[in-house]
């Protein structure tokens, strides 16, 4: 590829080139305007004006690898994004289909981000992100988590973010299914079949606009997401479609993937005994937690299938003890998190049930009360319908019965990606209470994949992030707008093709609250680095050369629970 680029530098590039050269530079003198080297002359010692040589075409086009005559009514002006104050370089958005007919009504929105990685620019791969709800926009994800810029709650103004993904590779983020966001049409989906197949339509028209054809595509999901991610990425996977829907790996982010009674709230009572010091429950509110757990048979349940190997297969639903004999549900059992939820607000009238650490006052949020993308003047400069009033999340996505009919992907979808893949990570953030670590631990333990069932072994290596120059009050560093976590920050775990990966002080929302350690999540992931417990440094060519701590690291900050058997 090094050679392609030399051609019209030596004079080698023909007119078909040259003619595509400057075509392209049309398109960029309307995105950025004119600048020095696109300029229609130069006079130069008082002469005559000189053209442009071709060489100016060449390093023009370069940088916009994915920009021709197909996609240009997608290309964003990166120099014209309220409120960002500076070029946020190559990047297109806008609205495609969900189908190939031509009269096809029901489109998803989307803004893509090619990298600026130098080394893996040529490399055939690309992220999609996907936030939850079940009906929320993948925009927070871009705009708070993990996309080129941010603009957090409480901060002035959006600033270009280090940890941006499009640093590693390309990404685009996709706002599904229809009528969330951006995204227009009428929904019609009943279930996450419904949802994967009308993503996988909108995926092929996406793969065809941006010649996208054989690349390596990797879901990354959140919340939710663990939902849409799984099933999209196994529908991929069983279209034996290596042009389209090529499936190199999937990361979910605190990611409903089992059972939702036993993800949230069999498991809150073990949850509060974590956390009791932060939480900072009196004694009366904790004993009535215990004995209703114990009532309810939730201590029971983790007790007995929480184990390392896993004791045998767990009942698909919540314990026995939740439905006595005469077939009435204890109400007790059904509002537990709502009690401990009420009580933790008394406590912190600013508690947050997606990270756990925060504390009052609440802070302005630009995707609140004033959204961000709602403005005209942001959905002009990004290609979004302007007749679309945004919001965060919408009411319903699901037709008909307005519940999900599907079941969790644990079942089948999820077990068939690590399967079919060897490269699925599951990340979670130890301060989010709407999913507690141990439901997912539950799960784990309760789903086959690589003929086995659970991890064999309890979990407990480190999880390393790498140093990156912070050094607190001794000038600029690399990160110093969005500093992350370094160091030991957490604990992983590796068996047959699934990683699980904790990390300490992360909320619901990982990339949000631990970005460097997400930037390293998507290094395993993309397989720059062989695992998360290694001492080596991040691979964008700054950091390379910043010394590391010394291995061994000993183990993982996060005890994994562990009742009774492997431990």
């Amino acid at each position: 590829m090094r050679t392609l680029w030399l051609m019209p530098l030596l004079g080698l590039c023909s007119t078909s080139i040259a003619r595509r050269n400057e075509q392209v530079d049309d398109i960029l003198r309307w995105i950025h305007g004119p600048t020095p080297d696109t300029a229609p002359w130069t006079a130069q010692d008082g002469g005559s004006p000189e053209k442009p040589s071709t060489n100016v075409h060449a390093r023009s086009s370069a940088g916009y690898r994915f920009l021709n005559r197909s996609t240009e009514k997608f290309a964003v002006n990166g120099t014209n994004v309220p409120d960002v104050a500076y070029d946020v370089g190559e990047s297109y958005a806008g609205l495609l289909p969900i189908t190939d007919m031509k009269d096809e009504r029901d489109h998803l929105y989307f803004w893509f981000f090619p990298t600026v990685n130098e080394e893996h620019k040529e490399k055939k791969e690309i992220v999609v992100w996907l936030n939850g709800g079940p009906a929320c926009s993948s925009l927070l994800g871009f705009l708070q988590e993990n996309g080129p810029f941010l603009w957090q709650p409480g901060t002035r103004k959006p600033v270009k973010n280090p940890w941006s993904w499009h640093e590693l590779t390309n990404v685009v983020w996709i706002e599904q299914p229809v009528s969330v966001g951006f995204s227009k049409g009428t929904s019609t989906v009943k279930n996450e079949d419904d949802v994967a197949r009308q993503f996988m339509g909108f995926w092929k028209n996406f793969v065809d606009t941006f010649s996208l054809q054989g690349y390596k595509v990797y879901i990354a999901a959140e919340s939710y997401g663990g939902i849409y991610g799984s099933f999209i990425s196994s529908h991929m996977i069983n279209a034996n479609d290596s042009k389209y829907f090529d499936v190199g790996g999937m990361i979910i982010y605190n990611g409903i993937v089992f059972d939702e009674m036993v993800q949230s709230n069999v498991i809150i009572p073990s949850f509060v005994e974590q956390h009791h010091n932060l939480l900072a429950l009196d004694d009366a509110t904790m004993r009535q937690i215990r004995t209703t757990s114990e009532a309810c048979g939730f201590g029971a349940y983790e007790r007995k299938y929480l184990t390392y190997p896993p004791s045998g297969p767990a009942p698909i639903y919540p314990p026995p003890g939740q439905v006595p004999p005469n077939g009435t549900v204890q109400a007790d059992c059904e509002s537990l998190f709502y009690f401990i939820y009420t009580k933790a607000v008394a406590a912190n009238p600013c508690f947050s049930v997606y990270n756990i650490g925060d504390r009052c006052p609440k802070v302005h949020d630009p995707l609140l009360e004033e959204p961000y993308f709602d403005r005209q003047d942001v959905k002009m400069a990004i290609n979004a319908p302007l007749d679309v009033k945004w919001s965060r999340c919408t009411r319903q996505v699901f037709n008909l019965s307005h519940m999900d009919e599907s079941l969790p992907p644990g079942n089948y979808e999820l077990p068939n990606v690590i399967d079919r893949t060897n490269n699925v990570i599951l990340a979670h953030g130890f301060m989010d209470a709407v999913l507690p670590l141990n439901g997912l631990l539950l799960g784990i333990q309760n789903m086959t994949w690589g003929s086995l069932l659970g991890f064999q072994t309890r979990p407990s290596d480190p999880f390393y992030v790498p140093l990156y120059g912070f050094d607190h009050g001794r000038g600029k560093y690399y990160g110093e707008s969005n500093p992350g976590g370094s160091g030991v920050v957490g604990t992983s775990h590796h068996e047959r093709g699934l990683t699980l990966v904790v990390t300490q002080l992360a909320g619901h929302q990982g990339p949000a609250s631990a970005p460097a350690s997400a930037f390293r999540h998507l290094e395993k992931l993309l397989g720059r680095v062989r695992n998360l417990s290694s001492a080596i440094p991040f691979t964008l060519p700054g950091l390379l050369n910043v010394t590391q701590m010394t291995e061994p690291l000993g183990k993982g900050t996060v005890a994994i629970p562990c009742m009774e058997r492997g431990c």
